[in-house]
Order: structure tokens, then sequence, then C-alpha cells
């Protein structure tokens, strides 16, 4: 009888939440990432730059049948809310305290936005898979039968539709039992996913594998010790604020029993190490780590018995969160707190700002520089073409994959400009200043590809020497660098150095270029100069203008710069 309470309790709970979440999900503005991956929906594929397509593929299904924010988020706030049962289901019938489960998951901030929230990120279906492929895999341990093999491949493929992520709960998982990989079911696991996932690896292969080079090579950062510290303190925060302690506390000290238990620890313990380790070659960002919250909620829940007197302070943490979680979300809808600007406008403004700019730029496209986010946010708002113009400044992202640079070539645009020259204009906007220049006829070539030939250059500080490279154009259309436009294109070379100082200029003389046909290549030797300081360098060859910077054609070679020998 009391299973059945708690079980009723927890469903109203569920239901509760859900119902919250939808309101949520119609009344808060898109932000920023939500526009994005809205945008990747409008394209259709297999794969994203920065991203497998599941969150697209629930966008693009939610946002068919309910064309607003609602739309964008049902499905997601859907998950979130299967989630949390899902979650209750996990936790041992022996350990179940419904009291405390309810209030542990309202009190964890990152549940109400990104592990179980009604925001639409990639993060949600991976958590909700994750959560059943934990529910299942429970049952596989015990019971080695065909039925759960093919549910678990299943549920494999969707965590890595999901997010790349979910290689890690797997690796631990694995690390955790190793015995699984003498079991003939396991095996059809193995192939049973693998099948369903070659659509997207079929589309890495074509793309160049543009996901993993992007997560695994160019986002290295310099060593900062503040990172470590920042990561620390996020974890806390989106664990709590009031209540993460206790429940990292209880995770972490329990001695486990038995696979299942020894599978949860490895995954908690081996996610949060993960990024501890990653915050030392660059930012982590806080939510990175929601896979692991349904192993800490459940370690914790278990291990609560063995230590009732942390039943009080869950209890009294729990309460004290309520007003805190609830003006938070009062606060994403009405803008009525004295908060930042930068946070501000992560929730608010944005479709004020959108039609302002719209207002200026007519039925021009507008194109940003270095940030995909606005033009996503432009796009879903006023629902006209935008674009981003990324340089050596920034890195790549789908707008590189997607064919609207060579469908804006020759335009007229509105380019948002932040450099200094006579003709920019402005535009006040309720998230500030936006200035822009009009462009009659708008060129851009970051997508020919640039490969320079040689893997680790050497030149003498000052000194003139010359790069070998390849042009090739890896599209399906010609690209004409010989055009007429606003602003000729240019082949640059630029030199940044491990301080982020930045130098660049224009190769000297100027190839003469006409049109590359689809595949065609062009091998160069360029002549360039070196920067006066020695030191190792990252050496960027790419297209930019007397406008533009460099962009960003390739990827950039490791050059040093040695001093020269005393004469």
């Amino acid at each position: 009888m009391g299973n059945f309470r708690a079980n009723k309790a927890i469903l109203l709970f569920t239901l509760a939440w859900f119902v919250l979440s939808l309101l949520q999900a119609y009344f808060t503005e898109i932000i920023e990432d939500e526009a994005y991956y809205w945008l990747y929906s409008q394209f259709p594929a297999w794969g994203y730059f920065d991203h497998p397509p599941m969150v697209a593929m629930l966008i693009r299904l939610g946002y068919s049948i309910i064309p607003n924010t609602l739309g964008v988020r049902i499905l997601t706030s859907l998950m979130g809310a299967g989630s949390i049962y899902i979650l209750w289901l996990l936790i041992p019938e022996r350990s179940r305290d419904s009291r405390m489960f309810m209030w542990s998951v309202f009190a964890i901030s990152l549940m109400h936005l990104n592990v179980a929230g009604f925001i639409a990120l990639p993060d949600v279906p991976l958590v909700f898979f994750t959560s059943l492929f934990f529910l299942v895999l429970r049952k596989y341990l015990e019971e080695d039968r065909m039925k759960q093999a093919l549910l678990l491949g299943f549920l494999v493929a969707g965590m890595m539709y999901s997010k790349y992520h979910a290689l890690l709960i797997l690796f631990f998982t694995l690390l955790s039992n190793w015995k699984l990989f003498l079991r003939r079911s396991f095996w059809v696991i193995v192939l049973l996913a693998t099948i369903l996932y070659l659509p997207h690896l079929v589309w890495e292969y074509r793309n160049d594998f543009v996901s993993f080079q992007y997560h695994l090579i160019s986002r290295n950062d310099p060593f900062q010790p503040r990172q470590i510290l920042e990561y620390l303190g996020n974890q806390l925060l989106v664990t709590g604020p009031f209540i993460g302690a206790i429940l990292l506390y209880l995770a972490f000290i329990r001695r486990v029993s038995g696979p299942y238990e020894r599978m949860l620890k490895y995954n908690l313990v081996g996610f949060f190490g993960f990024f501890l380790v990653s915050s030392i070659r660059g930012h982590v960002e806080p939510h990175w780590t929601a896979a692991a919250f349904p192993p800490m909620v459940v370690l914790a829940m278990i291990n609560l018995k063995a230590h009732p007197g942390f039943r009080k302070w869950i209890s009294i943490l729990g309460i004290a969160s309520v007003p805190v979680i609830l003006v938070i979300r009062a606060y994403l809808v009405w803008d009525f707190l004295p908060i930042p600007d930068n946070v501000s406008r992560m929730f608010h403004g944005k479709a004020t700002w959108a039609a302002q700019i719209a207002e200026v730029a007519g039925d021009r496209p507008v194109v940003f520089s270095n940030k995909y986010q606005f033009p996503s946010v432009y796009w879903y708002y006023t629902g006209k073409k935008a674009y981003t113009r990324n340089d050596m400044l920034y890195r790549r992202n789908q707008f590189d994959i997607w064919p609207l640079e060579s469908e804006l070539e020759g335009q007229r645009v509105l380019f948002s400009f932040w450099g200094h020259n006579d003709s920019i204009r402005h535009v006040p906007t309720v998230l500030g200043d936006f200035p822009y220049l009009e462009i009659e006829r708008w060129c851009s070539f970051n997508r020919l590809n640039i490969k320079i030939l040689e893997k680790k250059p050497e030149a003498g500080a000052g000194m003139p020497f010359s790069i070998p490279v390849r042009i090739s154009n890896p599209t399906s259309l010609p690209v004409s660098l010989d055009r007429e436009c606003d602003q000729s294109p240019l082949l640059m070379y630029g030199f940044l150095s491990r301080d982020r100082e930045i130098r660049y200029g224009k190769v000297d003389p100027q190839p003469v270029f006409g049109s590359l046909q689809p595949g065609e290549e062009v091998t160069l030797e360029l002549p360039l100069v070196a920067p006066d300081e020695p030191g190792t360098y990252r050496l960027i060859i790419a297209f930019g203008s007397k406008l533009l910077l460099p962009g960003i054609n390739g990827r950039p070679a490791e050059l040093t710069v040695i001093s020269p020998p005393v004469q």
C-alpha cells in the first residue's frame, strides 16, 4: 500500500512538473541556443556541426504541430517530465522515499532547465535515454535476455543521437563491468546500435568528421587555474544551490553493493572527474555534467537510509528552495529582477531586438560577425534569412556547412560591423547599439578550403619565408573569385600567438584567381613575412578583404619562429 501511494505521489508530481514546463515553454522567450537548434530543424540532416540530430528532430516534429515556442519545446518538456518518473523507478524499492525524492529533484536547479526542464537542448533527450538505458540495463544485469539486449541497442542509439557525451556513459558503464563483453547478447547490442547510428557516421564522413574535429581538437584553450575553481563552483550551484552539496556527498561516499550500484558509481565519479580534467584545457559549461545527475540522485537516495540525519536538512533546504526556484522561473517570463544585462539578455528582449533590426534591413538579409546565435534568433523571430561570417578570431559552426554563403553572393545585405569605418550606421535596440554597414554586393569565401601543405613550418624572426598551400572548392557549385564585390577578396595570413595576440596582413603579391569549379584544386607557394618575436604561432591562411579579417578556410599550422643567427 505504501509503494502504491508513493508511486501515485510521484506520478502527480511528474504531471504537475509537465504542466509547469508547458506553461514555461509557451511564455518564455526562445533562448539563443534553442534558436540555433530550431534553425537546425529547418535544414533536416543526419548530423550538424555541434551535435547529433536528435534535438533538431524533436523540434521539427513539435514545431510542425505548434509553430511557436511551445512547439519548439513540447517534446523536450515531455521527455524532461518522463525522466523524473524514470529516475524514481531507478531507485530500488527498499530505498524509495517519495518526499525526499521530490524535495531533492525540485531543489536541483539544473533539473528545471537542462536535465528535466522545458528548454529544447540536447541534454534533455540525452538524460531521458540515459535514464531508460540505466533502467533496462539493471534488468539486463540480472537476466541475460535477448529482449533487453535489443531494447538496449535502441537506447544506445538514442543516446548517441542526442549528444556525444553518451560515449562517456557507455565507456564508464563497460569499465564498471567488463564481463559484459563475454555475453553473446552484448554484441547484439553493439551491432544494432551501430546499424542504427550508421546514417550519422556517414554524414560525419561526408563532412570530414567536422563534429569530432571540433569537440576533440578545436576547443582547447590555454590553461588557467580559475577554470578549475569555476568548474567546481558551477557544479555546486547547478546541483543545488541549497541541496547539491548533500546529494553529491551522499552519492560519492556510498559504498556500492552489486554491479548495478557499481555501474552508477563509475558513471558518477567518471563524469564529474572527466570534466574536472577537461577544465584544465578549457571552459566547461555547467550543464555538461547533466547525464551524471541520475546516478547522483539514485545513489544519494540509496545512501540516505544509512545517514538519516540528512533527511531533516533535505526537507529544510528543499522547502527553502521553493520560493527561490519559483521566483527564477517567473523571472524567465517577466523581467522584474535587478539582474546584470548579460544574464537578462539571455531570456528577454530578443523578439523586440530582431524586429528593430528588421525594420532597418527591410528585405535585405542580415550578415552577422562571429556569432551563430544572433542570426539564429533573428531568423526565428522575423522569418528572414540571416548569416554569420566567421573569421580567424572565432570558430566554424553550422553556418559554414549550410549553402547560405553562396546564396548571398552578390546580394545587398546589412552587415553587422564592429570595426572602424566612416560608413557605419547605428540602430539603437533594446539589447544595445547595433552598428552596421550597407553592402550592395556582398562576397565572402569561407566555403573554399585552404590546406597548408607543410605541417610544422619554421621561419626566422622578421624574415621572409614561403609556405605551400592547396586551395580547393569542395562545394557542388563554381566559386568566382573575380566577380564584382564591394569588398574584393584578398588572400590573407594571420599569426595567433599563445597569449591570443593576433597579427595579420595580405599576401603580397596577390595570386590571380578566376573561378574554381566543383572539386578543382590550385597549389600555390605563398610569400610571407614571419613575426618579429620568436615563439610558436598558429599560422592561418584565409580569404578576407580590406574590410573583413581573414576568414576560416582550413586548419591552422603550427609555425615556429626562431631567432636569426648572430652575425
